[in-house]
């Protein structure tokens, strides 16, 4: 690895380096050691022994796995090329992997938890765009909101629309939207000391806007309330989310 440099995202350094047709950016926490094993000999061989993530959709031009690395286990994204266009197009743009890893920082910047974005991979041949690649901690012990919602009691579900709605309405304030925000793209689980913490994920879709409409938020709350409804909720249990949204959104 070589041409090593400190760059400036959202919520800290990032390394960059080159390593091949590899652009790494990684944050500046990791170890050296961890990256190179991303690296050596492909990235592409860590899929043939980790453990495969399952998206819950089917056609995406992406793969999912959770991958064991230096004893410590990660979530590998791969984005994948799908012809010559694409190369084309991307040129001069960031590959996927690098916006979901700037979304990632935009997210925890804002204070909106998010599995933190260590590293981003992005195969380029001169300006040609490959591969790229997002790794991040794995979340051991967590669940999606799809799969856990019929599993809670009243009290519960009402705990979990004040907070979400909470949520939702720090990452709008600060002029970000999820752009997909169902229920398995959010997860829940315990923190380090066992308290309920949740995680949005899947960021493919996050945009930041220096002036966020209102229809633009509202369309962003869609996502989340129709999958409200498909499970087949209360009407209380919307206003309730709606409620604390707004309520944080017009914070001053």
């Amino acid at each position: 690895m070589n041409n090593r440099r400190a760059q400036s995202f959202e919520t800290g350094p990032v390394v960059f380096e080159r390593s091949g047709a590899f652009r790494c950016y990684y944050d500046a926490e990791v170890s050296k050691d961890i990256v190179k094993e991303f690296l050596q000999p492909d990235p592409d061989d860590l899929f043939a022994r980790g453990e495969p993530v399952s998206s819950g959709r089917s056609g995406n031009p992406r793969d999912l796995a959770k991958v064991l690395v230096k004893g410590k286990r990660f979530f590998l994204k791969r984005y994948n090329c799908q012809g010559r266009l694409y190369r084309i197009k991307n040129m001069f743009r960031l590959s996927r992997g690098r916006r979901a890893m700037r979304a990632g920082r935009w997210l925890l910047n804002s204070g909106v938890p998010t599995p933190k974005p260590l590293i981003c991979l992005e195969e380029r041949h001169g300006r040609m765009l490959g591969r790229s690649y997002l790794i991040c901690p794995f979340l051991e012990g967590s669940r999606s909101l799809f799969d856990l919602w019929p599993d809670l009691d009243a009290d519960r579900k009402r705990l979990y629309m004040q907070r979400l709605g909470r949520l939702m309405g720090t990452l709008h304030r600060s002029g970000i939207v999820h752009g997909d925000s169902n229920w398995r793209n959010i997860l829940v689980g315990k923190g380090q000391a066992e308290e309920l913490r949740f995680w949005f994920v899947d960021l493919d879709g996050v945009r930041r806007y220096r002036r966020l409409t209102a229809a633009r938020s509202e369309r962003d709350i869609g996502h989340f309330l129709r999958e409200l409804k498909r499970n087949g909720a209360d009407e209380e249990y919307a206003r309730l989310f709606r409620r604390h949204w707004q309520r944080t959104l017009n914070l001053n």
